[in-house]
């Protein structure tokens, strides 16, 4: 794995317009394939492979799952795209994505999701829901707030 660039909240926020033209498309993708595996496996539920030679109907099985193969590498794709300008893809049915960043000498992550017009969160480690933190703007730089303060900038 190429070690990653640490970015400030400015350089994120000049890189959501890509970002988010790249996660609207694997939101979208990721929701099809999953609806399309979970039809597939009703399918094999119901009708195992036969022994003998190949129907239309298993044809027809052998291109879905080509089909949603290809489209799990597009997925893939786009993962790798958002890695290029510093995005990790951390939730692909919610579109959530981690930067890499710096906060008092600590590794933390800035988190964005779908719905948010800037970089708004960090976290330290793994991240659900909960764990993000927001962040606190101000005139002279950012502040973060850790909701162990109270309240109360670091």
């Amino acid at each position: 794995m190429v070690a990653q660039q640490r970015l400030t909240i400015r350089q994120v926020n000049e890189r959501l317009p890509l970002v988010q033209a790249i996660v609207r498309d694997i939101v979208e993708l990721y929701a099809d394939i999953v609806s399309r595996k979970l039809r597939l496996s009703s399918v094999h539920r119901r009708r195992p492979a036969s022994s003998g030679a190949a129907s239309m109907y298993e044809e027809e099985v052998v291109q879905m799952e080509e089909e949603l193969l290809r489209d799990e590498q597009r997925l893939e794709a786009w993962q790798a795209e958002l890695e290029q300008v510093g995005g990790h893809l951390t939730n692909a049915s919610v579109g959530r994505v981690d930067f890499l960043s710096e906060l008092g000498g600590d590794s933390v992550w800035l988190c964005w999701q779908p719905g948010e017009s800037s970089v708004m969160y960090w976290h330290a480690g793994d991240c659900s829901e909960s764990d993000r933190i927001p962040l606190c703007h101000e005139t002279e730089g950012i502040q973060f707030l850790r909701t162990t303060d109270l309240g109360e900038p670091s």
